[in-house]
């Protein structure tokens, strides 16, 4: 069964070798055949979807720039020289590996399947070494080849140049000016020449190379020259022997790596190859069907390939989950033929590790054989009628077909008497659905009709024919039979009213126009309930694209929201911190203009301005829930949230339920219950910061933020130091967190009598910004250290 010709698969192989982008890759295309291993198919389709990726990401993409370099190898392993072209194709093909091998080299997580047949490819550096010594970037042969080519080239040089200056002289002689047919110099048998009347020939000396058509014309070598043309002559047959020495070596170097040169062709063509089947599925907008093991078909919206892709009507088929087999009838010119057609090419592509042309998510099995009957094989050469041409094929298929195939048949039963070809058709029809493959069949039978009602595993289907226009709409409609609407199509190509008028008068009569009628009627409404459900899907799908529409800008307005609200608490936190600092300054000054004895009311003064300071409000961003961190997955370099710090950060060290957290260029050590998951859109953002190359700022009088909070820390050691000292340390030390804005911080005071902590926690109390306080956890310092929690 020629069923690939007969489904049109090799006008595929056409069009896929029209995609690939070398020889040797358009040769596999057009040797492709369809597979029946599930791992194999699977890997083929899983390559493309590779190439496709790429296709559709890559800037610049690893194909194109190789030879087929197959029969130069061939030749040098017989010790024959290649030539100039062969060379230069061998050299642009290995630099066209190179830059395979680069991509797939560094690009392997992305595209693994590609990447095995390139990863251990032969590399040729040493061989394309030699070549990059002979050519230059466009393909001519290098003076600097070799010494010896060097110095012919440069005598060659020079006796051209001596020769055209005795021309010259020769040319511009008053005396010999009246010789010369024209002023000009040519040459002939590689000599150079002057064009000389016939009638100078004795005046003017030198040896006659040619003359012209006519005769008026002696093309002569000036005696004067013979010598250096023959120095020239000389020289150029010496060139042409020591470029054949360089391709002779050159060749010899070819023939060492010819099987490694093989391998790396037969890799890099598959790659190539794979590359096509991308492009193919890009111009078809195909898509990977999903590989069925129950031997299920679903094809959503299959295109035939072949239709132009704004005639075709898409088309949806099902098979073998409820039936088996599905009988199509309907209208001539239908669609029937098409549609099966359509299941027989995609299983054929699908098999061979190619996309298809459908809707994701269709599903196709894997046939052991495909079996098609379709279109007029009458012969005359062979003596046998449309009917006889047809059953000779179905026996051939009869006696093969298994369960694990798939069997296509148009027109069963066809061109033999109507009631004994309808007979045959349903007893193999019946024959079929016993031996278990899957089928599509179409006819024009009622008898099929009615079988296929009343026979499980069988189902109708009809393609669709419009009652008001007189015309198909080649849609495939699956559980309910059709008519052939032979009548109304006869009408619409012209035939009399006269005869269609009598034709309806004889169907009156027939055993079958009630079933018609019946028909008829049910694909009227099925015609009606589709239209009906195409427009509620129109409906919906605007309904969903207004719904995505308004949550996208909704988004828009709360992201914009968040902006201006961040902004805003930004500027304001600025600003109280630059109220502090100045605060602090004043308080400074305060402190140094009032006396010992006027401590108190100094105190009194200092506390009223930090609380003062303090009291300035600053707007709160609405914080959105988050999710707290698994402490036991905790690990260095890991970015997560610090709640109390509003910031994102990197995780530097965990020290049991203590976190050691970078963020922004500062080390602070939170608990784990202050750390939140990050989101992957802050984890984006954070890591192209750190990778961002940062311009360097400008030094400013005083300092900026940053370099506060550079200089600040989050621990202070006050032990052995007194109540009154250890206070001074403390003050300054909150201020330079409250600048940094960091919280919290830990005073480090040692356990002793408690005379200092007591001390500390005392002077702590007057200070307006701290929020709260704590004596820290066990594994912190526990009561020889204070956590200090700034508003």
């Amino acid at each position: 069964m020629n069923s690939e010709k007969l489904l049109d698969f090799d006008v595929i192989r056409e069009r896929l070798a029209a995609e690939c982008s070398s020889k040797v890759a358009k040769e596999m295309a057009m040797e492709l055949e369809p597979l029946t291993d599930p791992i194999a198919i699977k890997t083929a389709l899983d390559e493309t979807v590779e190439a496709v990726n790429s296709l559709n990401t890559e800037i610049e993409q690893p194909i194109g720039g190789t030879r087929d370099i197959r029969e130069a190898c061939a030749k040098s392993r017989k010790e024959i020289i290649l030539t100039h072209e062969e060379l230069w194709d061998l050299y642009t093909t290995l630099s066209a590996y190179k830059r395979m091998y680069a991509f797939f080299h560094s690009k392997y997580m992305n595209y693994p399947l590609l990447s095995f047949w390139i990863q251990d490819m032969p590399r040729h550096d040493g061989l394309e070494r030699k070549f990059e010594r002979v050519f230059d970037k466009k393909g001519n042969l290098m003076d600097s080849a070799s010494p010896k080519l060097q110095h012919l080239r440069t005598t060659i040089a020079r006796t051209k140049d001596r020769i055209k200056s005795d021309l010259q002289a020769i040319m511009h002689d008053p005396n010999n000016q009246k010789y010369f047919q024209e002023a000009i110099v040519t040459q002939r048998n590689n000599r150079y020449v002057i064009p000389v009347k016939q009638e100078y020939r004795y005046a003017f000396e030198g040896l006659i190379h040619d003359r012209s058509a006519t005769g008026a014309t002696l093309y002569i070598e000036p005696m004067r020259l013979v010598n250096l043309n023959n120095d020239l002559q000389e020289a150029e047959l010496a060139e042409e022997e020591e470029v054949r020495r360089i391709y002779r070596e050159l060749s010899q170097a070819v023939r060492k790596d010819s099987n490694t040169l093989m391998d790396a062709c037969e890799r890099v063509s598959h790659v190539e190859f794979v590359y096509g089947k991308a492009n193919l599925a890009i111009k078809m907008k195909a898509v990977p069907a999903e590989l069925s093991g129950a031997r299920e078909v679903k094809l959503l919206n299959a295109r035939h390939p072949l239709i132009p892709a704004n005639v075709v009507v898409p088309t949806t088929i099902t098979l073998g989950t409820a039936y088996r087999i599905l009988l199509i009838t309907g209208s001539n010119t239908g669609g029937k033929t098409v549609a099966m057609k359509t299941l027989g090419l995609l299983s054929l592509m699908n098999q061979a590790g190619l996309f298809i042309p459908a809707e994701t998510g269709s599903i196709l099995p894997i046939f052991n054989n495909i079996y098609a009957d379709i279109g007029d094989e009458q012969s005359i050469e062979a003596s046998l009628s449309t009917f006889s041409a047809h059953m000779t094929q179905v026996v051939k298929i009869l006696k093969v077909a298994g369960a694990k195939d798939l069997v296509l048949l148009d027109e069963l039963g066809s061109g033999t008497d109507p009631e004994e070809g309808s007979a045959l058709a349903v007893a193999l029809l019946e024959y079929f659905r016993k031996r278990g493959p899957l089928m599509m069949v179409s006819t024009h039978y009622n008898e099929l009709k009615r079988y296929a009602y009343h026979t499980d595993g069988i189902e109708n289907g009809h393609v669709e024919f419009d009652e008001r226009t007189l015309r198909p709409t080649y849609r495939l409609h699956i559980g309910v039979a059709g008519s052939s609407h032979a009548l109304s199509i006869a009408a619409r190509l012209g035939v009399p009213r006269e005869v269609i008028d009598y034709a309806k008068q004889a169907h009156e009569g027939s055993a079958n126009r009630d079933m018609e009628a019946v028909l008829s009627d049910l694909n009227e409404q099925l015609r009606r309930n589709q239209e009906r459900e195409r427009a509620l899907k129109k409906e919906l799908d605007e309904a969903r694209r207004m719904r995505t529409q308004a949550e996208r800008e909704k988004k828009q307005v709360n992201d914009r929201r968040k902006q201006i609200l961040a902004k805003a608490q930004n500027e304001a936190q600025q600003l109280k911190q630059s109220i502090r600092v100045e605060g602090e300054q004043i308080i400074k000054e305060l402190k140094s203009q009032f006396s010992e004895t006027d401590k108190g009311k100094r105190q009194d003064a200092i506390t009223k301005a930090r609380k003062d300071i303090s009291g300035v409000n600053v707007p709160e961003l609405e914080q959105e829930r988050r999710t707290p961190v698994n402490v036991k997955e905790l690990k260095e370099g890991q970015t997560v949230f610090v709640v109390s710090l509003n910031a994102v950060g990197t995780v530097a060290a965990v020290q049991g339920k203590r976190i050691q957290v970078s963020v922004n260029g500062l080390t602070a050590n939170v608990k784990a219950t202050d750390l939140a998951v990050a989101s992957r859109e802050e984890t984006n953002n954070l890591r192209r910061k750190e990778t961002a190359v940062q311009p360097k700022p400008r030094k400013r009088a005083g300092g900026s933020a940053v370099e506060r909070q550079k200089h600040a820390t989050t621990e202070l050691n006050v032990i052995g130091q007194t109540v009154d000292e250890a206070n001074q340390n403390v003050s300054h030390f909150i201020d330079q967190a409250l600048m940094a804005g960091i919280s919290p911080v830990r005073i480090v005071h040692g356990k002793g009598t408690g005379a200092l902590r007591a001390g500390i926690h005392q002077y702590l109390k007057t200070l307006p910004h701290i929020s709260r306080y704590e004596i820290a956890g066990y594994d912190e310092g526990g009561a020889g250290a204070t956590l200090v929690y700034l508003k």
